[in-house]
C-alpha cells in the first residue's frame, strides 16, 4: 500500500503570455528571472517574417558539426527571410500582467539572465555561431543590458577554449546566483578533436565525456568556479535549489535519459562542499535499461517553505516531494507541463511555470506561444522520516557490542509503536570473495517495535561469538510503512567488524583467528602449557585430531572451535597456517 498523497494544485491557470503573428509563429526557449526587487523577467527566442540585412549564412561544416536536421538552420542561425529576436518582457505584479522592455537581434541576447534592482540585466550566452561559422563558440559570453535588453555590451568571456553547454541561472537567498552548465567534452567542429558535437573519443562514454559545474557570481561582473557537482552520470539540463537551512540541492532527472541523481552542497562563503551522490526512487524509471526516460522526475523545481519541492517535466505531470527530491508524488489537478520548463517562485508566494506550446520544432511547423501554469499547493506529499543507526557500547562503557538502537523521527519528533527492521550482511562470502548481495537480501532480519522515544533496539548474539578479527558485517535498518502519511526510510549502512577493542584493555580476547593464523595471549598460554605445541601439530587441517580434551574445551569456550569440533574461522582460510603468541595489543583510553 502506498502513502497517501494529500497534495493539490489551488487556484491554478494556464496562460499565454505572448503569442507570435501569423499561423506558423516561432517562440521558444522562455526563461525566467528576477530582479531582486519583486519584479520578475522573461526571456525568450522569436524567429518572424523579414528581412535580415546582418544574416550571414553559417557553412555547411556548421550544420554537421551541430548535428541539425534539415530545415533548422532558420532555428540556429537564422536566414535571410527570418528574423530572429531575443525578446524580454517583465511583470511588476507577480505575474498577473507583463509587458515588453526590448528585444535584440538574437546573437546579441542572452539565453541565461539575472536582473538587479536598477534595472540591469546581466545575460550569459553560448553563440550558435563562432567566428568561422563553423559551429559554437567556445566560450561563455557576459553581457550587460541597461535598457531592458534592447542593446548589450560584452563584458567578459568564461572558459575561452571550452565545449559549454549553458543551462540556466538561479538566484540564491542573499542576492547572488549560480550559473548552471557542463562542459560538453573538447571543443567540437572542423579541423577540432570532434568534427561534430556528438563525437566520442575513444574509450569515452557519455557519461564520462559530460562534466557538470556551476560558477558563482553576486553581481554578474566577477565569477568563482567551476564549482563540479553531479559526478558520473552525464547531467546537463538539471537544477538547483537552496534549502531552508542554505544548503543547495542539485537535482538531475531522466529528461535527457541520463541516471537520475542528487547531491546535497554545503556553501561557506565563495567554498562549496559537495556531500555524497544520493539516488531518486519514486518518479524514476521503473526501467531505466529499456527506456530511460520512463519517469517523471521534475528538470526544474524549486523550494516552498518547509522544503516543500514542487517540480515540473515536459510533457509530463507536475509533482512534489517532502524527501530533498528521494520521492516525487504526482500533483493532480494540473495539465501537463509546457516544453522545456522554467519554475519558479514568484515574489506573491505563487508557482510559475514557463514554457512554450511545441517542442523541438523547425520554424513553420506549427503555431506556437509563450506560457505558463500559475498555481499553489495545498497539502502535502508523504512526510519524510529519518533513522540514526547506533552501536552500543556496553554498560561500562568500555566496549562496542554487536547490538544496535535505530531511532526514528518526523520533521525532528519521534514516531512511536512503529516497526524498525534491522539487517545484517555479512561483508565476506564463505569463499573469501565480498559479498554483493544487497541489503534487501540480508540472511539476518530482526524487527522491533519504537518506543516513545522513537527508539527501536536488535542485538546479533550469533557475532558476539565470532573470533576472527576480518569478519566484518553490514548492517542497517529501514522503515516500511504500509501506508499513511509517512515516507518510507532507511538508515545509514554500516559497516563494522564483529570483534572490537575495549577501553584501557590491550587484550580483549584471549585468543583470536587472522585470516588461518592463531593468535594465543600469554593469559591462555599460561593457563593451557603445551598449546603453542598441540597446536601447531594440526597445521593444515580444518579440524584438530587427537586434541587433549582440556585444552578442546577450553577452545570451545573460547570460540577458537565450533560446536563440531572444527575450527571456527571466519575469513580467508583454509586450514590452520600458524599459531603464534599476540603482540603488543591497542589501548584505548
Amino acid at each position: 500500500m502506498e502513502a497517501s498523497n494529500s497534495a493539490r494544485a489551488q487556484d491554478a491557470c494556464r496562460r499565454v503570455l505572448y503569442e507570435p503573428a501569423g499561423d506558423n509563429g516561432f517562440v521558444g526557449w522562455v526563461t525566467g528571472f528576477d530582479y531582486a526587487d519583486g519584479r520578475v523577467g522573461l526571456s525568450f527566442k522569436e524567429v518572424r517574417p523579414g528581412r535580415d540585412p546582418h544574416f550571414r549564412p553559417p557553412k555547411l561544416e556548421m550544420g554537421e558539426a551541430v548535428g541539425a536536421p534539415v530545415s533548422y538552420c532558420a532555428v540556429e542561425c537564422g536566414s535571410g527571410d527570418t528574423v530572429a529576436e531575443r525578446v524580454y518582457l517583465i511583470s511588476e505584479d507577480s505575474g498577473k500582467t507583463w509587458r515588453e522592455t526590448g528585444r535584440c537581434p538574437l546573437d546579441n541576447g542572452s539565453f541565461a539572465n539575472v536582473g538587479f534592482p536598477d534595472g540591469r540585466i546581466v545575460g550569459l550566452d553560448v553563440g550558435r555561431i563562432n567566428e568561422e561559422r563553423t559551429g559554437w563558440c567556445d566560450y561563455i559570453a557576459v553581457r550587460e543590458s541597461l535598457d531592458g535588453g534592447t542593446t548589450w555590451r560584452e563584458t567578459e568571456r568564461l572558459l575561452e577554449g571550452c565545449a559549454v553547454y549553458l543551462w540556466r541561472l538561479r538566484r540564491l537567498k542573499d542576492g547572488s546566483f549560480l550559473v548552471l552548465a557542463s562542459l560538453y567534452g573538447t571543443p567540437w567542429g572542423p579541423g577540432r578533436a570532434r568534427m561534430t558535437r556528438n563525437t566520442m573519443l575513444p574509450d569515452e562514454t557519455y557519461l564520462s565525456k559530460i562534466q557538470t559545474f556551476f560558477l558563482h557570481s553576486s553581481d554578474g561582473r566577477s565569477f568563482s568556479g567551476p564549482h563540479y557537482v553531479l559526478p558520473g552520470i552525464g547531467a546537463h539540463e538539471y537544477d538547483a535549489l537552496e534549502l531552508e537551512n542554505g544548503e543547495l540541492l542539485f537535482l538531475a532527472g531522466d529528461v535527457q535519459a541520463t541516471p537520475a541523481g542528487r547531491q546535497l552542497v554545503r556553501r561557506e562563503g565563495e567554498h562549496f562542499l559537495n556531500g555524497p551522490m544520493l539516488p531518486i526512487r519514486r518518479g524514476a524509471p521503473s526501467d531505466p535499461q529499456r527506456n530511460p526516460q520512463g519517469g517523471f522526475i521534475p528538470e526544474t523545481a524549486a523550494a516552498l517553505p518547509g522544503d516543500l519541492l514542487v517540480g515540473a517535466r515536459r510533457n509530463k505531470p507536475y509533482s512534489v516531494s517532502r524527501d530533498l527530491g528521494a520521492n516525487w508524488y504526482e500533483l493532480p489537478d494540473l495539465p501537463v507541463s509546457l516544453y522545456q520548463p522554467y519554475l519558479m517562485r514568484l515574489p506573491d508566494g505563487r508557482i510559475a511555470n514557463f514554457g512554450h506550446q511545441g517542442g523541438d520544432d523547425p520554424v513553420g511547423k506549427s503555431r506556437m506561444f509563450i506560457g505558463a501554469d500559475f498555481f499553489r499547493v495545498t497539502g502535502s506529499p508523504p512526510q519524510a522520516c529519518s533513522l540514526l543507526l547506533e552501536r552500543e557500547m556496553d554498560a561500562e562503557k568500555t566496549q562496542y557490542r554487536n547490538a544496535y538502537t535505530a531511532r526514528l523521527t518526523c520533521a525532528g519528533k519521534p514516531l512511536a509503536a512503529e516497526t524498525v527492521t534491522f539487517r545484517f550482511t555479512p561483508y565476506w562470502n564463505e569463499d573469501g570473495t565480498v559479498c554483493t548481495d544487497p541489503q534487501e537480501r540480508a540472511p539476518i532480519r530482526i524487527t522491533a517495535l519504537t518506543g516513545e522515544d522513537g527508539t527501536a533496539r536488535a542485538e546479533v548474539r550469533e557475532y558476539d561469538a565470532v573470533r576472527d578479527i576480518h569478519f566484518s558485517y553490514n548492517v542497517d535498518a529501514v522503515f516500511c510503512p504500509e501506508g499513511g502519511a509517512y515516507e518510507p526510510c532507511r538508515s545509514p549502512l554500516m559497516s563494522v567488524a564483529a570483534m572490537t577493542p575495549r577501553r584501557r584493555c590491550a587484550r580483549p580476547y584471549e585468543a583470536y583467528f587472522a585470516e588461518g593464523v592463531l593468535f594465543v595471549s600469554e593469559e591462555l598460554a599460561a593457563r593451557c602449557p603445551g598449546i603453542f605445541e598441540a597446536l601447531r601439530a594440526q597445521l593444515g587441517r580444518t579440524k584438530p585430531e587427537g586434541l587433549d580434551e582440556n585444552l578442546a574445551r577450553e577452545l570451545r569456550r573460547l570460540g577458537i572451535l565450533d560446536a563440531d569440533g572444527r575450527f571456527a574461522f571466519r575469513v580467508h582460510a583454509h586450514g590452520l597456517e600458524d599459531v603464534l603468541p599476540m603482540g603488543p595489543g591497542d589501548w584505548y583510553e
